[in-house]
């Protein structure tokens, strides 16, 4: 049956498995001031280390048979968790966890204090895969909100951005909610297509 991109846009969304948690609210946020910093931005700290710990903290969550299949994945090459279900995680959080890794890169004579080359060949493969995934998800969505620019002083190189749009964005509050609700442990028991259950780390 041919649908409208609306139309199947609604029911990806009726399929997702945490579509009970999904609610819009309309932001003004944006990041205009490169020297203005949130709790996940700036210099390391104690402070936005924690943030962002606790902002990755719920990435992996047990999903049903029937939401795999819902989701449009295959069950047969799906991992299982030993204790029922299979191991899953939504989008935005592949994503939270790429801008991390990106943060971590950025600063890394704090936390990658002694790379090798060899860790670095690894960290530029990774980190170009979550450049090419934020890409993908950026086109995707394509933020409609106007940006627009304003002398700060009259000897400036350039003008700098500004902006007051606002936009419709997911209430993420309900959203960590749920993911709290239905995480698994980052050192989940997995099932190996032998039936070998086996203890493993799922953090990077």
């Amino acid at each position: 049956m041919f649908q409208t991109p609306l139309t199947f846009i609604n029911n990806l969304t009726n399929q997702a498995p945490a579509k009970g948690s999904i609610s819009y609210v309309i932001s003004s946020e944006h990041s205009t001031d490169h020297l203005k910093y949130s709790a996940y931005s700036g210099p390391p700290s104690e402070e936005n280390n924690r943030a962002w710990e606790t902002l990755i903290e719920p990435t992996f969550f047990g999903a049903t048979e029937q939401e795999l299949i819902e989701a449009g994945e295959s069950v047969n090459d799906s991992v299982k968790l030993a204790a029922g279900g299979y191991v899953a995680a939504l989008g935005v959080y592949h994503e939270i966890h790429c801008l991390r890794q990106l943060r971590l890169f950025l600063y890394s004579d704090v936390y990658y204090p002694n790379l090798t080359q060899a860790n670095i060949k690894y960290l530029q493969g990774h980190l170009g895969h979550c450049i090419e995934t934020l890409r993908i998800s950026v086109m995707c969505q394509a933020d409609m909100s106007l940006y627009t620019f304003r002398w700060e002083n009259s000897t400036d190189d350039r003008p700098a951005t500004k902006s007051n749009a606002k936009r419709q964005c997911v209430n993420w509050d309900p959203l960590e909610k749920w993911s709290q609700n239905r995480k698994v442990s980052l050192w989940p028991v997995l099932l190996r297509t032998t039936g070998e259950a086996e203890k493993i780390h799922l953090k990077d």
